[in-house]
């Protein structure tokens, strides 16, 4: 299996393009997006949107298909990211054990990530597409953005069985 032995696997098509877009234009649309992320200031992001997370439940067994693991869910994260935007060379904190990168569409910008053998992986995704991949483990980021937006939903999951249980739901109630 990719997962097990790579830490991440592409999944082209994981939703409809038509989904993506759908998806798109809701986070596009909301107008209370959080301008204070510390990882890219002013750039709108939104914790646990309803509607992603409906998105996550719904790709849960597809997901452990995927990484042949039992998972529960912890939170989601959604970007709208801008021309200029960097995301910077990172490992994400626990309750991102498995990580989903779900492309929902806007100009193309690849994500990143170092290989269990530190070789950099160029990953091109389209609307649909998405990236599974040990966010604890590997390292990822994304160059300076050129386009003029794209939208990138982030679906986040640990092992049923792991050390992060603790984290199920982002120890939200």
């Amino acid at each position: 299996m990719t997962f097990y032995k790579k830490g991440y696997q592409i999944v082209r098509n994981l939703i409809s393009e038509d989904n993506s877009c759908k998806l798109h234009d809701h986070l596009n649309q909301r107008n209370d997006g959080n301008l204070t992320d510390e990882q890219i200031n002013n750039t709108p992001s939104f914790y646990a949107d309803e509607l992603m997370q409906k998105i996550q439940i719904d790709l849960l067994s597809n997901i452990e298909k995927h990484t042949g693991l039992e998972l529960h869910k912890t939170y989601t994260y959604a970007r709208i990211y801008k021309r200029g935007d960097i995301l910077r060379t990172h490992t994400d904190r626990e309750a991102c054990e498995i990580s989903v990168t779900l492309d929902l569409g806007g100009d193309p910008w690849s994500i990143w990530l170092l290989d269990r053998d530190e070789n950099p992986v160029e990953v091109k995704l389209n609307p649909g597409d998405a990236l599974i991949y040990r966010g604890l483990e590997l390292h990822h980021w994304r160059a300076k953005f050129e386009g003029d937006i794209h939208t990138q939903v982030f679906l986040h999951y640990i092992d049923k069985y792991g050390q992060y249980i603790w984290a199920e739901n982002d120890k939200r109630k």
